[in-house]
């Protein structure tokens, strides 16, 4: 995973090439897309396992997505050396099932 700039490194690069950043923006965007530290493990977990997807084919040629095919997940979260708490695996499905609802929209 990449480390993250700070808000100084990002400013101080900026300014080598002359750009100026208001920083209450800078900062406001920031705790705006920041995932909460609680929920990392929860979301690394989901990443590793995204490709592990269920779906039935409809008959406009369509997918309606049914959910992880859980048998699959388990060794790729094992392969990828994560171990979730019983919250972290609860934190898992709620982006599970927040990625299912946004799959089948129509």
């Amino acid at each position: 995973m990449a480390a993250e700039a700070t808000g100084g490194e990002v400013i101080d690069d900026a300014a080598l090439f002359g750009l100026q950043f208001d920083t209450d923006a800078l900062d406001q965007k920031r705790a705006h897309s920041a995932i909460w530290r609680c929920n990392l493990p929860s979301l690394n977990a989901f990443l590793a396992a995204q490709t592990q997807w269920r779906a039935l084919a409809q008959a406009d040629g369509s997918r309606f997505w049914i959910g992880l095919d859980y048998a699959a997940v388990e060794p790729a979260l094992r392969l990828e050396g994560l171990d979730l708490t019983p919250a972290e695996w609860i934190g898992f499905r709620i982006i599970e099932d927040a990625a299912r609802t946004a799959l089948n929209e129509r």
